[in-house]
C-alpha cells in the first residue's frame, strides 16, 4: 500500500497553533506590523517555524495580482563566457532584492508574449530588442514593469548594439596604430546566432576606418573550420590585406591555426585581432590580441534600475547603459 502524501501545512494550522485568527496570521506573514503587536507577531512566526509552514506562492500571486518573478530576457546571441558573466551579474543583482529570477531566451516575440502571459512576472528586464508593439503588449499581458533596451519600430529591424560597435572601432584603432591600412573583417558564415553581434562590430570597424581615412574593411565569411579558413587566406593576402579583425576570439584562434597550417605566422604574414578577450586568447601561440569591454557592476545597475521603476520613476535603460559601460579596451599581444 502506497504511503499517504504528507499534508501541506496551511495558514489555518498556523492560526490554531498560535491561538490567533487566520486574518492575524495573514497580517504577520504579509509583513503588516501595523495590524499586530510585536508579541503576537513573534508567536505567529514561532508557530509557522515549528510547523514548517511554506507560503503558497500561487495564492500570494493572486492576492498581489502578479508573481514575485522577474524575467530576464536574452536572445540567442548571449552565448559564451562574457555573456554568461553578464547574465550572472544581473540575475544576482535582481535576486538580491528578493525576487525569483528566471532567464528566458527569446526565439520569437510571440513566444515571449506567451511566456509573460503564463508567468505573470513582476518585472521584465529586456536584454534583447523587441518591437514597440510587443513592448506595450508585455504590460497588457501581465508584466507589472518592463525595462531594458529601446523598443524597435518593427520586429524585423536590427537594434543598435552600440557597445558592440565600440569593440569593432577599438579593433581597427589598434591595428591602425600598429601601422596597418588595409584591413579585413572576418564574419561568421550564416546561419549563426552571433551574426547580428558580428555585423554590429563590423559597423564600428567601418566607422573607425572612415574616421581615420582608411579604406573600408574587406569582409569575408568563414565557417569555424581551420581547413576552410586556410583555403581562404591566400586570397586575402593577395588582395593586399595585412591584418584582419575577427568577430570573436574563437574565430581568431581558428585563423591562427590556419596560418600555421599554411606555414605562415602572425603578425609577420597577417596580423590577427580578436574580440572579447576570452581566457583562450592568452593560451594560443602566438597569443591573440583582443578588444573587449571590461566587466562593470551590472548587478548593481540592474538593482538600481528595477528599484527606480517600482518606485514609479521613468528609467531609460539604454541611455543609462551609455553612461555606465566602460570604453572598449585592447589587450595587445603577439598576434598583432
Amino acid at each position: 500500500m502506497a504511503a499517504r502524501a504528507e499534508k501541506r501545512v496551511t495558514i489555518s494550522d498556523v492560526a490554531r497553533r498560535s491561538g490567533v485568527s487566520i486574518a492575524t496570521v495573514s497580517y504577520v506573514l504579509n509583513d503588516r506590523p501595523d495590524k499586530t503587536t510585536p508579541a503576537t507577531r513573534a508567536r505567529v512566526l514561532a508557530a509557522a517555524e515549528e510547523l514548517g509552514y511554506v507560503p503558497n506562492a500561487a495564492a500570494a500571486s493572486l492576492r498581489r495580482g502578479h508573481s514575485k518573478i522577474v524575467l530576464i530576457v536574452v536572445d540567442p546571441t548571449y552565448t559564451g563566457e562574457v555573456s554568461g558573466r553578464t547574465i550572472e551579474y544581473i540575475t544576482g543583482g535582481v535576486g538580491s532584492l528578493g525576487y525569483t529570477v528566471l532567464v528566458h531566451t527569446k526565439t520569437s516575440e510571440a513566444q515571449l508574449c506567451d511566456t509573460v502571459r503564463a508567468v505573470q512576472p513582476f518585472g521584465v528586464v529586456l536584454l534583447t530588442f523587441v518591437s514597440a508593439d510587443t513592448h506595450t503588449r508585455l504590460t497588457a499581458l501581465g508584466a507589472q514593469h518592463v525595462l531594458g533596451l529601446t523598443p524597435l519600430a518593427d520586429a524585423d529591424q536590427e537594434g543598435d548594439r552600440f557597445w558592440e560597435r565600440n569593440i569593432g572601432a577599438a579593433q581597427v584603432s589598434h591595428l591602425a596604430e600598429c601601422g596597418h591600412q588595409h584591413i579585413g573583417y572576418v564574419l561568421p558564415a550564416e546561419p549563426s546566432p552571433r551574426l547580428s553581434v558580428a555585423r554590429s562590430r563590423l559597423s564600428g570597424a567601418i566607422d573607425e576606418c572612415t574616421r581615420r581615412g582608411l579604406p573600408t574593411p574587406t569582409t569575408v565569411s568563414f565557417r569555424l573550420d581551420r581547413n576552410a579558413i586556410a583555403g581562404g587566406i591566400p586570397a586575402l593576402l593577395s588582395s593586399g590585406i595585412t591584418a584582419v579583425c575577427v568577430h570573436e576570439d574563437r574565430m581568431g584562434l581558428a585563423v591562427l591555426a590556419a596560418l600555421t597550417d599554411l606555414g605562415l605566422s602572425a603578425p609577420a604574414d597577417l596580423a590577427v585581432m580578436g574580440a572579447d578577450n576570452t581566457p583562450e586568447s592568452r593560451l594560443a601561440t602566438p597569443q591573440l590580441s583582443s578588444a573587449w569591454i571590461p566587466d562593470t557592476d551590472y548587478g548593481r545597475h540592474a538593482r538600481q534600475w528595477l528599484s527606480a521603476v517600482t518606485a514609479g520613476e521613468h528609467v531609460d535603460a539604454a541611455s543609462m547603459l551609455h553612461s555606465v559601460l566602460p570604453p572598449a579596451q585592447v589587450a595587445h599581444r603577439q598576434s598583432t
